[in-house]
């Protein structure tokens, strides 16, 4: 048994213990609290009826450039063209359409890969509207699903880039866990696939960065790479370090403005006036060739004429220069002989 003795100097121990904790706790410095992802981002945090979410939205004119083409080329896309990218269905009309890119926790797919940031955009009135759906947290989810049902609910089709492969799979598992009704009959063009018709020989890839530079003349600067893009997320899970994903925005931001001009570029190549390169047509008549024949086969033909228009530009400056020199000797050849018979006749007075 401790004696009175004893007991006084454990109390007096620990309360030394307590003083020393309050002073380093009073000299350590305090940590500011992070600055909301909603600020840093530009965005709001909006009630969407199952929850809170981060929703960041901006407008553009329809004129607005991506590249080398505005937003609104890709209104001017006609009907045989819809049906042409979407040959299971097309949309009904390009004013309805919706340009969706996900950003995800994984690149494999299934069950366990979230879509953290969602981003859709529409036409409204005159503008080009662009609306980024962003989950702070898993519990977040029910919330982005329910702000993404009346946009696809109104829609009259989904545009996407390898979207058929990975964003509305991924998109239609989340929505089914959620037990929420994924519309699987709406009309889908993957851009992905003509893509691949059009530019599989000329480029060497069809990604859409390779899209950008080439077709569209953009090029991203300070660009996140894909792969990069879950990590990011993890450590906002983690630290709450909300300015690395501000680049994560702009990275979807821009996937999602490619696709509007993506198809642009499509409903300016798929009429007669549009003004192409020979390689181009040939992958358009390769796009063509199975469900019409015949506008394939006018494709190749313009393909042929302005190949052959090429290389007689490129000919042409030769042929010029050994026309030249043939001329240049037989003019020679004519004048030579005069020329010795004049140096034999001087030789004769002497």
């Amino acid at each position: 048994m401790s004696s009175p003795a004893d007991l006084n100097g454990r109390a007096r121990t620990l309360e030394d213990l307590r003083r020393v904790i309050r002073r380093i706790e009073n000299v350590r410095a305090t940590r500011p609290a992070p600055e909301p992802i909603e600020r840093v981002v530009g965005g709001d945090v909006v009630d969407t009826g199952a929850g809170p979410l981060v929703v960041v939205r901006r407008q553009f004119p329809l004129s607005h450039r991506h590249g080398r083409l505005a937003l609104g080329d890709a209104l001017a896309v006609a009907a045989p063209a819809l049906e042409l990218l979407a040959p299971l269905g097309a949309p009904s009309d390009p004013r309805g359409l919706l340009f969706l890119d996900t950003e995800t926790t994984g690149l494999a797919g299934g069950t366990g890969t979230y879509a953290f940031l969602v981003g859709a955009a529409f036409v409204e009135n005159d503008s080009f509207v662009l609306v980024q759906h962003f989950m702070r947290d898993f519990d977040e989810e029910s919330a982005l699903l329910a702000a993404l049902d009346p946009l696809l609910e109104r829609a009259t089709g989904i545009v996407t880039f390898n979207g058929g492969g990975f964003d509305l799979p991924l998109l239609e598992t989340r929505f089914v866990l959620a037990r929420r009704r994924w519309p699987a009959t709406l009309a889908h063009v993957d851009l992905l696939r003509p893509a691949r018709r059009v530019w599989s020989a000329h480029f060497d890839d069809c990604r859409l960065p390779t899209l950008e530079r080439q077709v569209l003349g953009l090029v991203r600067e300070n660009d996140v790479p894909g792969y990069l893009i879950p990590a990011l997320y993890f450590d906002f899970l983690r630290y709450r370090r909300a300015a690395p994903l501000t680049r994560v925005f702009e990275h979807n931001r821009d996937d999602v403005l490619s696709l509007a001009a993506l198809l642009g570029w499509f409903a300016r190549a798929l009429t007669s006036d549009a003004e192409l390169g020979a390689g181009e047509l040939a992958g358009l008549g390769h796009l063509w060739q199975r469900c019409d024949p015949g506008r394939a086969a006018t494709y190749y033909e313009q393909q042929v004429d302005q190949a052959v228009s090429t290389l007689s530009s490129l000919i042409e400056p030769i042929m010029i220069v050994v026309m030249g020199g043939i001329a240049g000797g037989v003019i020679f050849a004519l004048y030579l002989p005069i020329f010795n018979l004049g140096q034999a006749m001087k030789g004769g007075v002497k």
